[in-house]
């Protein structure tokens, strides 16, 4: 129950960010819905699943550790794209759009590693996703830290580091045409490197760092260096955490005698065969819509 609750909230985050008209109001109740779900995936992970029968884990294999850890890091980490999106449109400096999108691209890998023991038949696909939201900020911690560098003036470091951000660019647009192709459900046709928001970082990336060689060329003359720099390790604030969650009280009037009241006569479970099991058709899903063609803003973020 909790697991199908946890569902509903990535599903109404994944609505609300869909419309037309995304508001910052919008944009508050998506990323409180994330780190809900986050919360809840937490508390089944630790108070829950451990009670759960070993014995019987082809039952319940979507309440795993690795399953609920990966759901957990992944509604942390999507939360966490929503104040990326936030930091971008406000035009904050970009040490610190550096530092937080480096931060986003750790939790999408934490939640790739509590993936790999798991059946390639379930995952493949989910691990291509997080695996292009691991590239894509990646290169965008690289691209904000050249451009970051460039205000320091240390344009070699600049050029190298922006060098490596049209790198990981490239690896995550790879990514993308492996994800189309993986073998999983996907509602409609999903393709990452379509959207404004990813297209936007090529853009990005190819202009900052022919601005940087340009002034290196012209101004700074300095030597590209073999070494890359350093991120910051730690964004000092905007980092998303979990909402805490706990089970509700049962409420009194729910006493051993009142259940002793209850009649409801036992009936045997239906017979379902292993071959029946098999023949079930995957869960068809609508597509929520959204416009991600015509996104009229300076980042092309639509959280979704």
């Amino acid at each position: 129950m909790c697991v199908n609750i946890a569902l509903w909230f990535m599903k109404r985050a994944a609505k609300v960010a869909s419309s037309n008209n995304y508001s910052e109001a919008d944009a508050k109740e998506v990323h409180t819905c994330l780190r809900t779900a986050a919360g809840i995936f937490e508390y089944v992970l630790d108070k829950v699943s451990p009670h759960l029968d070993s014995s019987k884990v082809e039952d319940w294999h979507d309440c795993t550790v690795p399953i609920l850890t990966a759901y957990k890091l992944e509604c942390t980490a999507e939360a966490q794209e929503v104040t990326v999106a936030r930091a971008i449109e406000l035009k904050h400096k970009p040490d610190l759009i550096s530092a937080l999108t480096h931060e986003t691209s750790k939790l999408f890998s934490d939640a790739d590693i509590a993936l790999r023991e798991c059946d390639v038949e379930y995952v493949t696909k989910w691990r291509r996703y997080l695996q292009v939201k691991i590239k894509f900020y990646a290169a965008y911690a690289r691209a904000y830290q050249g451009e970051h560098m460039l205000t320091l003036d240390k344009c070699g470091d600049s050029i190298k580091t922006l060098r490596e951000a049209k790198k990981l660019y490239a690896e995550a647009e790879g990514l993308c045409k492996q994800y189309a192709h993986a073998p999983g459900n996907s509602v409609g046709e999903v393709n990452p490197a379509k959207h404004p928001f990813f297209k936007r970082l090529g853009s990005i990336i190819e202009l900052r760092l022919q601005k940087s060689e340009r002034e290196n060329g012209f101004i700074y003359y300095h030597k590209i260096p073999e070494e890359l720099p350093e991120l910051e390790l730690k964004a000092t604030f905007g980092l998303a955490a979990p909402i805490p969650f706990e089970m509700p009280a049962v409420h009194p009037i729910f006493t051993e005698e009142a259940y002793k009241d209850f009649t409801v006569q036992k009936t045997p479970p239906p017979k379902i065969s292993g071959s029946d099991k098999d023949d079930l058709p995957p869960a068809k899903e609508t597509d929520i819509g959204g416009d991600t063609k015509n996104i009229d803003n300076s980042s092309g973020c639509v959280i979704s």
